[in-house]
């Protein structure tokens, strides 16, 4: 209950409108609580956007409330609420009770079993609306709620309100009833499930509306997997079957899409029977509804039952739905169609195996060949989960032609392989993997050239070539990695997207690792010494962008470098980086330097420290607040000991501990 200070008040509403983010400690100092607050606003205001969004907030503001443990449950308000004449007000509240029984739950030991039952009641009341959405939202969250129900008495009053809704007179409320049935299933347990709510499906899949029927196919599979009784079984499979000789075509529909499910409630043998004696009437259906529903699911059928059990007339059904013809637009049912078979491809490819692979190879080929690039794109996101099921020379084989394909493809489809591709490349042999690198260092020249004329053309494309450069060169040889993988990471470094210079920046430090693989010394050789050089540069540049990326490089470099690297190679330069005209490179190097203060081997080093005293006196106030965050001591770290021990070179450039 609300305390009487929650009474609403003209003036305290009106001031609460113009200080509508005030914080919950400000509620105190007028004698409200934020759940009181809320409370008033919920019951009394009258601006029906500022009531809408308090109602909205309730479920969270119960739950912060719950957690502090000095209110009670507001039951009496929620009831209040979900008797309003405004619809829109009765459904946010239905959409809040799931959040509201997550709050009683976490104050379960404060709470009396009334309030539990209380909300039960208040979800049914809902069920019952006559706004559709209302009804909707709270044939969700009634299992939400009847999780809170502990005690016997409260287990039979859910019972009994369950048992209402399923003989009563109005068809509406019999198929909320039936929908409610299977999610409360697995709340009840497998006992309730088999002996009260078995029966009562029975009844429902008996009734003379379709509707209901048509609700009652989809809850038979849930309340058959929550009951797991051999003797319940049979009733379960008896009324299914019953079901798939509907007379109206949408209760069969509902069969072929929930055949699948069943498999959790029914015996291997008996789900192989049913699929056995079901899919093929319900694939050559006299309904097209049914027949598509049916060939949609045929993917996770075939992989329910397995490849052992999976038999050569299923999967022959499911490379003809492969070749439906999906006309001129993709909202067509054959596009659908293709497209429900490229997204089942790699569950089916999965629960058949390697061996039967050849089955459906055609499919495959003619889905990466579609019409529709919706299709073609999942076809591109999966190659990689194709190519594991694969390996080796059978994947370089089927699968690399169709890879360097979708390279050539739109955009929308190459993002879906270049998304994937360091996974894509490390199932293909190492002496095959060359020719994709190729093709993709092509696809980042020919964006960034489009990108010249559109500022900076499909740069998510490159941003996601970026981010998988990282694993890429850990699969690669260090001669592919000199050769494609590191210019390609320059090349992406020097973008003219934001968003793609900052994932190139994170993953530089990870390439030049993995392509040195050797002794420190190896980072002045080769195609990474001319790298690394080429980095340095960056570090007077005259443009700003290029200075910042280096303070950046160094600070993501620490954590995936040698620290021995850094300190010699990149820290002399990165210090002189505190008297760069641009403050934006100052401040990423205040940035930076905290970064590096967290690591031993950095923690002890001088001019780090001096660095962040000058910083600290800048005259931009956000360098100088970034550095002040910054508490760079001496923490024992490498010192001067330290790094001659390790050995390293000189660069010439000027020493940090100098």
């Amino acid at each position: 209950m609300m305390s009487d200070s929650a009474a609403f008040d003209p003036d305290v509403n009106e001031k609460y409108v113009d200080e509508a983010k005030s914080a919950a400690d400000e509620y105190a100092a007028d004698g409200l609580t934020e759940l009181e607050l809320c409370a008033q606003y919920c019951r009394s205001c009258t601006v029906s956007v500022q009531r809408h969004f308090h109602v909205r907030s309730l479920g969270e503001v119960c739950r912060r409330a719950m957690r502090v443990g000095e209110e009670a449950f507001p039951l009496d308000l929620v009831e209040e609420l979900a008797q309003d004449d405004d619809g829109d007000v009765r459904q946010l509240v239905a959409e809040q009770l799931g959040v509201l029984a997550e709050a009683l739950r976490e104050s379960r030991a404060r709470q009396e079993d009334e309030v539990y039952t209380g909300l039960l009641c208040v979800a049914f009341l809902l069920v019952e609306d006559d706004v559709d959405g209302v009804v909707s939202a709270a044939e969700d969250a009634v299992a939400s709620v009847a999780g809170l129900l502990e005690g016997h008495d409260a287990r039979e009053l859910l019972l009994t309100q369950i048992a209402n809704l399923a003989t009563c007179e109005e068809e509406e409320i019999r198929v909320s009833g039936a929908k409610i049935l299977g999610s409360l299933a697995a709340v009840l347990g497998p006992e309730v499930s088999a002996s009260r709510l078995a029966p009562l499906l029975v009844t429902l899949a008996g009734d003379e509306q379709f509707q209901i029927r048509e609700a009652t196919t989809r809850a038979v599979a849930a309340v058959g997997a929550a009951a797991r009784n051999e003797d319940a079984e049979s009733t379960f499979e008896t009324a299914f079957r019953a079901l798939a000789q509907d007379d109206v075509w949408s209760v069969r529909r509902a069969v072929a899409e929930t055949l699948t499910s069943m498999s959790a409630c029914l015996s291997s043998g008996a789900f192989e029977a049913l699929v056995a004696d079901l899919f093929e009437p319900l694939a050559n259906d006299v309904s097209y509804q049914v027949r598509v529903a049916m060939l949609e699911n045929l993917g996770p059928l075939i992989s329910a039952l397995g490849g052992e059990r999976a038999s050569a007339s299923l999967v022959d059904h499911f490379v003809s739905a492969a070749r439906a013809e999906s006309g001129q637009s993709s909202g067509t049912s054959g596009g659908a169609l293709q497209l429900a078979c490229a997204f089942n491809l790699p569950g089916v490819a999965l629960a058949i195996g390697r061996a039967r692979w050849h089955e459906i190879r055609e499919a495959h080929a003619t889905l990466a060949d579609s019409v529709q690039w919706r299709v073609r794109r999942t076809v591109a996101c999966s190659l990689h989960e194709v190519a594991k099921i694969l390996g080796g020379d059978a994947a370089d084989a089927d699968l690399s032609p169709i890879f360097e394909e979708t390279l050539k493809d739109t955009d929308e489809v190459r993002f879906g392989a270049v998304s994937n591709l360091a996974a894509f490349v490390r199932e293909i042999p190492p002496e095959k993997r060359k020719r994709h690198l190729r093709s993709i260092a092509g696809i980042a020249e020919s964006q960034q050239q489009s990108a010249r004329g559109d500022a900076v053309g499909n740069w998510r494309l490159r941003c996601a070539l970026a981010l998988q450069l990282d694993a890429l060169s850990e699969i690669v040889s260090q001669r592919d990695n000199e050769e494609f993988v590191l210019p390609l990471a320059l090349r992406l470094l020097r973008d003219p997207a934001h968003a793609v210079r900052a994932k190139a920046v994170g993953c530089l430090g990870a390439v030049l690792r993995n392509t040195a693989r050797g002794p420190a010394a190896t980072w002045r050789e080769g195609g990474v010494g001319k790298t690394v050089s080429d980095l340095k540069r960056m570090a007077t540049n005259p443009g700003w962008m290029d200075r910042q990326a280096y303070v950046q490089m160094c600070g993501a470099f620490s954590a995936q470098v040698d620290p021995r690297v850094v300190i010699e190679e990149l820290v002399p330069l990165l210090v002189m980086s505190a008297d760069d005209a641009v403050p934006n490179v100052r401040r990423e190097l205040a940035a930076t330097i905290a970064t590096l203060q967290a690591n031993p081997s950095f923690a002890a080093l001088p001019d780090l420290r001096d660095a962040v005293a000058r910083l600290r006196d800048d005259r931009d106030g956000d360098v100088a607040r970034t550095a002040r965050g910054c508490a760079f001591e001496d923490r024992g770290g490498m010192g001067r000991t330290g790094l001659a021990a390790l050995e390293f070179a000189s660069t010439g450039l000027r020493s940090p501990l100098r």
